[in-house]
């Protein structure tokens, strides 16, 4: 059985995610925020050491997890408004967060294993949230980096997904929720590039409109 370290995946695409996996016969390691908080980076390899002490080997580590919201939006605001905390949050847990933890997983994963991170799609660009947007982008850099790095694997993808149905973006864009794409459709484009080796590391797909085609977020 194949074994898969997903972050994120108590909410929307995570879940998806997961339950795909699932239901194609994976056994899912996919740790609550409360269990494992990226943003705190002195406790992540901690309670990384602790959640997979009793695994052999990971097949593959997806990284859904970022923060655009919590009790608020940090959507639709200007630099100077957001806090040093939200700012190291937003880039902790999307980014440095992730590198912290893949450098604690990456020595239980084997060659022919995948490491595939979730950004997103952006059609206004970075205005008005800019950390998120650098977090993400900064996101896809380190995607190519790492196949660069590693280039006898595991193999390395970015999923970039446009407006995707979730729960957030439900309430926060209710007027846009009916031309968003469902959850599942990035899930489907998750598994079906672990199933692919053939599809070149470092490769980076958007998803748009429940259409795959190659291709950074803008």
């Amino acid at each position: 059985m194949k074994t898969a370290f997903i972050t994120g995946g108590s909410s929307d695409i995570g879940r998806a995610i997961a339950g795909t996996l699932s239901g194609e016969g994976w056994s899912v390691i996919a740790p609550s925020r409360k269990e494992l908080d990226l943003s705190k980076l002195d406790s992540i390899g901690a309670k990384t050491e602790k959640i997979i002490e009793d695994v052999t080997a990971l097949d593959a580590v997806i990284h859904v997890a970022g923060v655009w919201h919590d009790d608020e939006s940090v959507y639709r605001k200007d630099l100077e408004d957001y806090s040093a905390g939200q700012i190291a949050d937003i880039m902790n847990v999307s980014l440095t967060g992730f590198m912290v933890l893949l450098s604690n997983l990456l020595p239980k994963m084997p060659k022919n294993g995948a490491v595939i991170g979730v950004s997103g799609t952006f059609a206004d660009g970075a205005s008005g949230w800019l950390p998120y947007y650098v977090s993400k982008r900064g996101l896809e850099d380190m995607l190519v980096g790492l196949s660069q790095d590693y280039p006898s694997g595991p193999r390395v993808y970015g999923v970039s997904p446009a407006d995707t149905a979730t729960q957030a973006y439900a309430r926060f864009f209710p007027e846009n929720i009916s031309d968003a794409q469902p959850v599942e459709i990035v899930a489907r484009t998750v598994h079906r590039l672990l199933g692919d080796p053939a599809v070149t590391s470092g490769t980076v797909v958007a998803v748009r409109q429940s259409k795959v085609r190659p291709g950074f977020h803008k």
